[in-house]
């Protein structure tokens, strides 16, 4: 027998841009309490405090919210990368400045990184680690410019491709920010230091 829930009724009405802020929101803290997979629409209507038809109006899935996340987390991540190198023209010294990031930024987005390194692992169909790596090759593409750069400009080594050694970032920071808790070393600038040398030490054209 249908039910009908008398709070639901009396969700405040938001403009659409709103609501959809709203929802995401929600779906932030369900994400990080119980992973992608454990993630309902009925769970995270409660949490937005909105029917789920409501919610079907702004997201037509899991899916198509865990897309909407994404492309939050890129376009904030590639405009930090733009103003942490804008005005630079040494390629090396820009790739340096984001590796010394890492650590702030895993700081300030620590929960949407959390919650898109657990879906990671725990997606099992093609279209949603489609969704996962297409958010992964934005970091991709603008590192591998920068690399280029670098390559022309002969301070970086033109034997790698420039692909492989922006992966090679990617990898080293995913490693890097995953083991920083237990690490314990995160707040400490010469181990963030130490981390950004031997992250770019072997793209490094030697004299």
């Amino acid at each position: 027998m249908l039910t009908y829930d008398m709070s639901m009724s009396a969700t405040k009405r938001l403009p659409a841009d709103e609501r959809r802020r709203s929802i995401l929101d929600a779906a932030l803290i369900v994400l990080a309490e119980g992973g992608y997979a454990g993630m309902t629409t009925a769970r995270l209507a409660r949490k937005a405090g909105v029917t789920e038809p409501i919610l079907y109006r702004h997201f037509a899935s899991k899916r198509a919210l865990l897309r909407a996340l994404l492309d939050e987390v890129t376009a904030r991540m590639i405009a930090a990368f733009h103003q942490l190198t804008g005005g630079e023209t040494d390629a090396v010294a820009g790739l340096r400045r984001i590796c010394l990031a890492y650590p702030e930024l895993s700081r300030r987005y620590q929960r949407e990184f959390q919650i898109i390194n657990q879906a990671l692992l725990e997606a099992n169909d093609a279209r949603t680690r489609k969704l996962l790596a297409a958010h992964y090759d934005a970091y991709r593409r603008f590192l591998q410019d920068l690399i280029e750069q670098g390559q022309r400009a002969g301070s970086l080594r033109h034997d790698i491709p420039a692909a492989a050694g922006a992966w090679h970032m990617i990898h080293s920071a995913l490693g890097f920010l995953m083991t920083q808790e237990i690490r314990g070393d995160g707040k400490d600038s010469i181990h963030v230091e130490a981390f950004a040398d031997a992250t770019l030490g072997g793209l490094l054209k030697v004299p």
